[in-house]
C-alpha cells in the first residue's frame, strides 16, 4: 500500500468550530474538515475509529475513509465495495492510543489538496502524526472521485459519551502565535506566516486585542515613572511586599512562583478576572496548564516570557511542541482551539535577572453555554491534573500604591539627611 507522502501546499486558516456530545455529525462544507475525539483518562476505550461517509447517500459514490488508532497501530482507510484498504500505517508509539491519558485524536479530510491527516492533542500541523496524499493519476481506489462527498462524521470505540469536536476546516496551516496591527502587515510577514493580524483571530480576541495592545498600556506612567525598577526591587529585597508575598506562595498549594495583580472584577464572561497583570520574576515559571477553553491575548510588558505549547494536559504526556520567545511590547494569543495548553517562564538567570511582566486578558466565546471557572493544571510533585481558581494578590490600584509607597521609603532612605 502507499506510504504516507509529504504535502506541499496549504490553504488559509479561519478560527471556527463545533463541538457536540455525540458519535455522530456532519461536516459543514462536504469535502473537507477535521473531526477531533477526545478519550479522558479513565476512558476503557482498546480502539478508536473515525469514519466519514458520503454526506448524501445514495447521490455519490459507495464508500468511506476513515482512521483507526489502538494500542499497537493508527492506520487511515478506505472503504470500497465492501471491502476495506490501508492507505498508510503508524507503529510509532507516538501515534498509538494512549491508556489512561487524558487525549484527543483527529481526522482531517482535504478533498481540494487531495489528502488526509491524523493527529493528536490539539489541531495544529505541528501534531500531525502522518498523512496520506491522493494520488493525482493512478487511482485504482478512486479517492480523488470519493473524497469530495465525504460529510458525514461516525465515531466508535469511544464509549457512550464521545465528545466529538468538527471544524469546517482541514488542518493545513496553522495561525502565528504573534499577533500583529494591520499597518504592521507585509507581504514578506504574509508569505512566511511569522504573525498573525488581530482581524483574522476569533471575535473574542480582536475585542480584547484592541483593548491592550495600544502603546498606553504600559507599566511606566506620569505619576510613577520608575514603576518597573520599584517592582524588581521589591523582588529582590527580604522584606518587601514582593519577595515576602513570593515566598508564601512557593511553598503553598502548586508552588505558584510569579504575581496576579487584577485589573478589574469577575463580570462572569472570563475565567476569573478578565484583565490580569502577572509579574514573572526571573527564573519563575507556572505549571503546565489550559485556560478553560476560553479565548486570551497576551502582552508582554516589561522582560521577556518563555511560552511553550503542549497538546495534551496529562502527567503521562508532558512533551512540548513548540515555543515562542515574547519580549517587551510582543502580544500572543490563545483559543479553544489553538495555544490553550502551555507552560510561562522567566528564562532570565534567577540571580540578578530581571522580572517579566505581562497584561493577561480573557474572554469565552459568546456562544458557550457553559462556563468552566478553573485553570486545570498538572501538579508536578503530585503528578495529577488539579483545578486552580483564578485568583488574585491585589488589586492593580492596591499594587501600585503600595509598591510606590515602598519605593518612596527606600529613595529617601537614600537621600542625603
Amino acid at each position: 500500500m502507499p506510504s504516507a507522502q509529504p504535502a506541499t501546499t496549504a490553504t488559509p486558516i479561519k478560527l471556527h468550530l463545533v463541538s457536540k456530545d455525540a458519535a455522530q455529525g456532519d461536516f459543514r462544507i462536504t469535502g473537507q474538515g477535521t473531526a477531533s475525539v477526545r478519550l479522558p483518562a479513565d476512558a476503557s476505550a482498546r480502539s478508536l475509529t473515525i469514519a466519514l461517509r458520503p454526506a448524501r447517500p445514495g447521490q455519490a459514490p459507495a464508500g468511506a475513509c476513515g482512521l483507526t488508532v489502538d494500542a499497537t497501530s493508527a492506520v487511515l482507510w478506505v472503504e470500497k465495495n465492501g471491502e476495506r484498504y490501508e492507505l498508510a500505517r503508524s507503529i510509532a508509539p507516538k501515534a498509538l492510543l494512549q491508556a489512561h491519558t487524558n487525549q484527543s485524536y483527529w481526522l482531517s479530510l482535504d478533498s481540494n489538496n487531495r489528502r488526509l491527516r491524523y493527529g493528536k492533542g490539539e489541531m495544529p500541523l505541528h501534531l500531525m502524526q502522518f498523512e496520506y496524499a491522493f494520488p493525482e493519476t493512478s487511482d485504482p481506489l478512486g479517492l480523488g472521485q470519493l473524497a469530495p462527498t465525504l460529510g458525514h462524521v461516525e465515531v466508535r470505540g469511544a464509549g457512550d459519551h464521545p465528545h466529538l469536536v468538527l471544524r469546517p476546516i482541514p488542518v493545513n496551516l496553522d495561525p502565528a502565535p504573534r499577533v500583529v496591527r494591520p499597518e504592521d502587515i507585509t507581504l514578506d510577514l504574509i508569505a512566511q506566516n511569522t504573525v498573525s493580524v488581530a482581524q483574522n483571530l476569533p471575535k473574542e480576541c480582536q475585542l480584547l486585542y484592541a483593548n491592550v495592545a495600544g502603546p498606553n498600556i504600559r507599566l511606566a506612567s506620569p505619576d510613577f515613572p520608575e514603576f518597573a525598577q520599584a517592582i524588581q526591587y521589591s523582588i529582590v529585597t527580604p522584606g518587601k511586599m514582593c519577595f515576602e508575598k513570593l515566598k508564601e506562595k512557593a511553598g503553598g498549594e502548586g508552588g505558584f512562583s510569579y504575581l496576579r495583580i487584577t485589573l478589574d472584577g469577575n463580570l462572569g464572561d472570563s475565567p476569573g478576572q478578565p484583565y490580569v497583570l502577572e509579574v514573572w520574576p526571573a527564573g519563575s515559571h507556572s505549571p503546565i496548564h489550559d485556560h478553560g477553553q476560553a479565548n486570551a491575548i497576551i502582552k508582554v510588558l516589561h522582560g521577556q516570557i518563555l511560552i511553550e505549547w503542549f497538546g495534551t494536559l496529562s502527567p503521562q504526556d508532558e512533551t512540548s511542541w513548540g515555543h515562542m520567545l515574547a519580549h517587551a511590547g510582543d502580544v500572543t494569543f490563545l483559543t479553544p482551539q489553538y495555544y490553550q495548553i502551555h507552560r510561562l517562564s522567566n528564562p532570565s538567570p534567577r540571580a540578578g535577572g530581571d522580572f517579566c511582566a505581562t497584561i493577561q486578558c480573557y474572554r469565552y466565546a459568546n456562544k458557550d453555554r457553559q462556563h468552566y471557572e478553573f485553570f486545570d493544571y498538572i501538579d508536578d510533585k503530585e503528578q495529577r491534573v488539579e483545578h486552580f481558581r483564578p485568583d488574585s494578590d491585589w488589586t492593580y490600584r492596591d499594587f501600585k500604591q503600595l509598591i510606590q509607597k515602598e519605593w518612596a521609603e527606600a529613595m529617601h532612605g537614600l537621600s542625603p539627611t
